[in-house]
């Protein structure tokens, strides 16, 4: 990742623009990454995995909870108890 810091950022926007086609930008205040910028298409990509993760990492918590329970009963219990068929 390329780092720039935020003065040079600001005084050479297009350039910086360019350069986030390529590879991140890192943008710097006093040495410290604040903001990273990077092409749009990268970021939804980027964004979209992280939600996946996060969704299966949801998934994977709420399947160790339920094997836990011992009040959870399968459907076909619950459904045949209620007299309801399944189809």
């Amino acid at each position: 990742m390329y780092n720039l810091p935020a003065t040079e950022a600001r005084q050479r926007w297009s350039d910086l623009i360019d350069h986030a086609h390529r590879e991140p930008v890192a943008i710097t205040v006093r040495g410290r990454e604040q903001v990273v910028v990077l092409e749009a298409e990268l970021a939804h990509r980027a964004l979209e995995a992280l939600e996946d993760a996060i969704d299966r990492a949801a998934v994977d918590q709420a399947r160790r909870e339920l094997a836990d329970d011992p009040e959870t009963l399968p459907l076909k219990q619950v459904a045949r108890e209620l007299g309801i068929t399944l189809g």
